[in-house]
């Protein structure tokens, strides 16, 4: 079982839309079976799959200890794609008892994967736009990670924080950045290359060739609590989701995420030592 989380330094890039989109392709088109996980107290992901952000079976209980993982997973209208849904009481959680007395509490998510691990073949977290304990703790329950972005400055100057981010979990954590996921994309743009040099730089060799276009549908796909390729499986985001499986799950596949995670670490570890020198 791999478990990904999906994360960016700001709001508005799509994270939460492209784990629930790439998990149902996965689970639709090639019979993997998928764990999504809500792990932001807005509980857009838990809505966008037709689970009420009230619902109270839901992930604040099981960090409390006051349920098991598998207690509170739910089916979808997806064979194979299942989720374990948040609502409003995530936020600030840490600060409770009993985890504000638990120095290891940001280890709870990752203990309670165990139980599942030969459930599931994928379990994507779904995180905050943010770098705090949600976050960190997704992070540490991951093995890799998805960076979602968009084509514009603010995203670009967001990317070297959660770049040094990532390398501070690293220290402690063996986490291998998935991918660089870019969405309301416009082939046409003009400062298009800026931007991907600009995630090249920031994390080499790991932006998806396959980019997630503008799509209305997805707006829709949100109100409905249905994936996009429910309500329009012949749309552009549809489409773009159904490629983004496939380039996906061939860099599971061949080991790519692997060999360029060292490669980028060597990179890394190089640039500190030439600073130190």
């Amino acid at each position: 079982m791999d478990v990904f989380a999906f994360c960016s330094f700001k709001g508005g890039t799509a994270k939460t839309s492209s784990a629930l989109h790439l998990g149902a392709c996965l689970a639709r088109y090639h019979r993997k079976k998928i764990l999504l996980i809500d792990f932001d107290s807005q509980a857009n992901l838990s809505t966008g799959i037709g689970v009420g952000f009230d619902c109270l079976e839901a992930m604040p209980l099981v960090l409390k200890g006051e349920r098991k993982l598998t207690e509170i997973i739910q089916k979808t209208c997806i064979k194979n794609l299942h989720i374990a849904p948040s609502n409003v009481y995530l936020d600030g959680i840490e600060a409770e008892n009993p985890l504000a007395l638990d120095l290891y509490s940001h280890e709870k998510l990752r203990k309670s994967l165990v139980a599942i691990e030969e459930q599931f073949d994928f379990v994507f977290i779904d995180t905050p736009p943010s770098l705090g304990w949600l976050t960190q703790s997704a992070l540490f329950a991951a093995q890799y990670s998805i960076i979602c972005s968009t084509p514009e400055p603010y995203s670009m100057l967001g990317m070297k924080r959660l770049k040094d981010y990532h390398c501070r979990i690293c220290e402690n954590h063996e986490l291998r950045c998935g991918g660089v996921l870019f969405s309301f994309w416009d082939k046409q743009g003009s400062a298009n290359q800026a931007y991907l040099e600009a995630v090249e730089d920031a994390f080499p060799g790991k932006v998806f060739e396959t980019k997630i276009r503008r799509d209305i549908a997805i707006s829709r796909a949100i109100f409905e609590g249905q994936p996009t390729i429910v309500i329009d499986d012949s749309g552009r985001a549809s489409e773009d989701y159904r490629e983004l499986a496939k380039e996906f799950l061939k860099r599971t596949r061949n080991g790519a995420i692997g060999r360029l995670y060292e490669k980028t670490v060597g990179r890394l570890l190089d640039k500190k030592s030439s600073k130190v020198g």
